[in-house]
């Protein structure tokens, strides 16, 4: 039987308030939190209502360290797509400083040694306190397709076509898109992200909900890679109504 957790909130606003207060919880029990921050459309929400509660009741961010997620490897931004987004609703108005901000070098002359050296600074780092993620619509997490093997660790990875179609139109929605969609991407693997003290999985709508059923309630098997957190000691879904299954 799985041992994760899920919280299931009334619709998608109530998930990323849940999201962004569990994120405050965690900065004021740790200032120094080490964490790995997702991109998307539910992130979206969240950081907007991290954001305003900022204002209202400010949190020490200062000493949080970030690391990606994933990212689109070029013809992408050499910032990054997915950490243009973390930027600019994020670590912009929490006064998280360069130093302490560690997205992936995807200009790099070698990706691979870029993605060990990613690792490394990872463990430098004491290891992640926290990696929130999302859950794709095939159950990958970041950007481990299925059949990804469970030891895996930071790389540089193909996309699968139907992938790429589903960024392709996140990104358009968050009217990031300023070009095409790489077919590659590099990405924490799924042994990275087991390693982590917390993992939490943000899941909304109703296209997520197959996967959602295959993370929590199928076999651990690298078919359906987000199985592999029902292993995990302190893994928590946040999840709205329409994606639980």
């Amino acid at each position: 039987m799985s041992a994760i957790r899920v919280v299931v909130f009334p619709d998608a606003e109530g998930l990323a308030t849940g999201a962004a207060s569990l994120i405050r919880e965690r900065v004021v029990g740790k200032p120094d939190l080490v964490m790995a921050a997702p991109a998307g459309r539910t992130p979206r929400r969240m950081y907007a209502v991290l954001r305003g509660l900022q204002s209202r009741a400010p949190v020490d961010f200062t000493r949080v360290s970030v690391f990606s997620v994933d990212e689109l490897c070029a013809p992408a931004p050499a910032a990054g797509y997915f950490w243009q987004q973390v930027r600019r609703e994020f670590l912009g108005w929490a006064g998280i400083s360069e130093e302490r901000c560690h997205p992936f070098a995807i200009a790099a002359d070698d990706v691979d040694d870029m993605c060990r050296r990613y690792e490394k600074l990872i463990a430098e780092r004491g290891g992640f306190d926290l990696v929130m993620l999302g859950l794709g619509p095939n159950a990958h997490l970041a950007s481990n397709e299925p059949g990804t093997p469970f030891d895996s660790v930071t790389r540089p990875v193909p996309l699968l076509a139907e992938t790429v179609d589903y960024i392709r139109t996140d990104l358009t929605n968050l009217e990031s898109a300023g070009g095409a969609v790489s077919g590659q991407a590099v990405t924490l693997g799924l042994a990275t992200i087991l390693s982590a003290r917390e993992v939490v999985v943000l899941v909304s709508g109703s296209g997520k909900r197959p996967a959602l059923a295959r993370m929590l309630e199928g076999p651990v098997t690298p078919a359906v890679p987000a199985s592999i957190l029902q292993t995990h000691p302190c893994c928590s879904v946040l999840t709205d109504r329409d994606a639980r299954p």
